[in-house]
């Protein structure tokens, strides 16, 4: 079943969308055979943004998710990871992340070799992408472009907090306001050991909600004893069936010439299972951070140390 998908769209022009092409032509015939840093390094450079009323309405757009459409397709891989770095940095600064991935663009597929539970074809549960890290680390945008989607194309499931948030209890909401949850990361990344934050789930963000979900990360707080620890966990779960079941109903299955840009602190995401003998995809995704983080780092490649 296709979802009604994001209520906030952008169609561009044809016009537009040979622009759009027109860059990407131009920024591989100027970095034959180099990094996605050097893609990247040239857009900064000496690439205008094409399209200005794509930021303008992501950023009006109050925490939804925004499909784009008509845009270029590709038979090159590296021209849509191009065209990924583009969006990204039209809405922000595109980031490598040095203890996640430490690339660019990172590739989302159904995969035997990979640990990552986005490569994996069971159903991917709601979620933020590292929603435990610091403000100074942390995505606040994902940009996600197919270069291939043929097929019974999974949905990618959608959840703007404002939504999920309306199915939850009263009680429910109390709890999850309150950091009365650990985020257990770490383990599983480049560092010797793992970290613990006391986080709340739901919070305030310049005027926004904001929602913190990532698979098994967050539990209830090791001080939590009898009725507390069931209350904080009975909340944690009812927050993600919530979204699950906003999710379901908010999907879209993002075909080539398509991409989302999903504003990471204010909506979950998930995707359906997928049938690898009916459908082909390669999802490229690209991180996007604002200008402040990038100032705090001094370059583009974040450590989640931080």
């Amino acid at each position: 079943m296709q979802g009604t998908g994001p209520t906030t769209r952008v169609v561009l022009k044809d016009a537009e969308r040979a622009m759009v092409e027109e860059v990407v032509y131009k920024v591989l015939e100027n970095c034959p055979g180099q990094t996605e840093y050097r893609y990247l390094t040239f857009l900064k450079e000496h690439v205008d943004t094409p399209i200005g009323r794509i930021r303008e309405t992501y950023e009006s757009a109050e925490g939804q998710p925004v499909l784009l459409s008509n845009l270029p397709r590709f038979e090159n891989v590296e021209h849509s990871k191009i065209l990924a770095l583009l969006i990204g940095q039209t809405v922000g600064n595109c980031v490598a992340y040095s203890d996640y991935n430490g690339s660019y663009i990172t590739d989302i597929r159904a995969t035997e070799l990979s640990r990552e539970k986005s490569a994996g074809t069971d159903l991917l549960a709601m979620h933020n992408d590292l929603a435990w890290a610091s403000d100074v680390c942390r995505p606040r945008t994902l940009v996600l472009v197919p270069h291939m989607a043929e097929g019974v194309v999974p949905r990618t499931l959608l959840a703007p907090a404002t939504e999920v948030v309306a199915r939850l209890d009263p009680a429910a909401i109390e709890i999850l306001r309150s950091p009365v949850f650990e985020a257990r990361s770490g383990s599983s990344l480049g560092w010797k050991y793992e970290r613990v934050r006391k986080m709340a789930l739901l919070e305030e963000a310049a005027g926004k909600l904001v929602v913190r979900l990532n698979f098994s990360a967050f539990t209830p707080a090791a001080h939590l004893e009898g009725e507390q620890r069931a209350a904080a966990a009975a909340a944690h779960q009812q927050l993600h069936d919530a979204a699950l079941a906003v999710g379901r109903v908010r999907g879209h299955a993002a075909l080539q010439g398509e991409a989302l840009i999903i504003p990471n602190d204010h909506c979950l995401h998930g995707r359906d299972p997928i049938d690898s003998g009916a459908c082909r995809r390669l999802l490229l995704r690209s991180y996007v951070v604002p200008d402040s983080v990038v100032e705090h780092h001094g370059r583009t490649m974040i450590s989640l140390e931080r």
